[in-house]
């Protein structure tokens, strides 16, 4: 299960301060690429059946929660996907199938009050059905695909996203898997594979703070006095590791560092 951290909002404690409590809330693992190539097919397809040049967003991955699931398909038209990995879901909520249809037949907006005759059904649902093929990416190879039970889907559907026409009207499809993808951990790096890889080393061998006032005075010739005491080890450091600890001097008529054994960082 991957899950991030969010912030709700502030609340006002007893003593006048305001806080923010946390929470963790679960996160799909669908990755962002799979859900773009299908907004990019949305955009396409509906591109072409509508003929109309379209503009689409994308509203990432998530997982709802129950209560949200039943919301997201409340009276929605659906079409259940077979899949070899997993079901997928296309979703068209009655806002949206109104404003294709209208989108179809050339008209600015369908009133809410009057129901789709045989023929806008008709017309929905074979749109509907040109979005399926979108969910192969998500699916992977598709079997079947049925008019599904909303309460059947609210109770099925793991993950969730949208895509949402932004020209020239705004229309949201929504699209579900019926299980979110498990996190994919790539395989540890070895040695072998680093080896060409080259480290930037620093010896650290003396330390210490000047004021503002002290450094604004700094000129050719001034001494800066170190909180290091003379003699005391040098650190070595990668980026911002510390990597062990020894005593500097020169090898080869270069500068060079003795490790320390007992202090070096495993």
């Amino acid at each position: 299960m991957i899950t991030s951290l969010e912030f709700v909002g502030p609340q006002r404690l007893p003593n006048g301060s305001i806080m923010r409590s946390r929470v963790f809330r679960p996160r799909s693992g669908l990755p962002l690429a799979a859900a773009c190539v299908v907004a990019n097919g949305v955009r396409e397809q509906l591109s072409t059946l509508l003929a109309a040049e379209l503009d689409v967003e994308l509203i990432e991955p998530a997982i709802p929660g129950a209560d949200q699931r039943r919301i997201l398909v409340a009276g929605a038209t659906i079409l259940r996907v077979r899949g070899r990995v997993c079901d997928g879901f296309v979703i068209i909520r009655p806002a949206d199938a109104r404003r294709l249809v209208a989108l179809a037949f050339g008209e600015a907006e369908r009133p809410e009050r009057d129901p789709l005759s045989e023929i806008e059904r008709t017309t929905l649902d074979r749109i509907v059905a040109a979005l399926v093929p979108l969910c192969n990416s998500l699916c992977g190879t598709l079997g079947p695909s049925m008019r599904e039970n909303n309460e059947r889907a609210a109770c099925d559907m793991e993950t969730y996203f949208e895509v949402r026409t932004a020209h020239p009207a705004r229309v949201a499809v929504g699209f579900g898997l019926a299980c979110d993808p498990c996190e994919e951990i790539g395989e540890r790096l070895s040695l072998e594979v680093l080896r060409d890889v080259e480290l930037a080393g620093v010896v650290e061998f003396g330390a210490g703070r000047v004021g503002i006032p002290a450094f604004s005075r700094l000129d050719v010739g001034a001494t800066l006095t170190l909180e290091s005491s003379l003699g005391a080890p040098g650190t070595l450091r990668f980026g911002d590791v510390v990597f062990a600890r020894g005593a500097c001097g020169i090898a080869d008529g270069r500068s060079a560092i003795v490790l320390d054994g007992s202090s070096a960082v495993a």
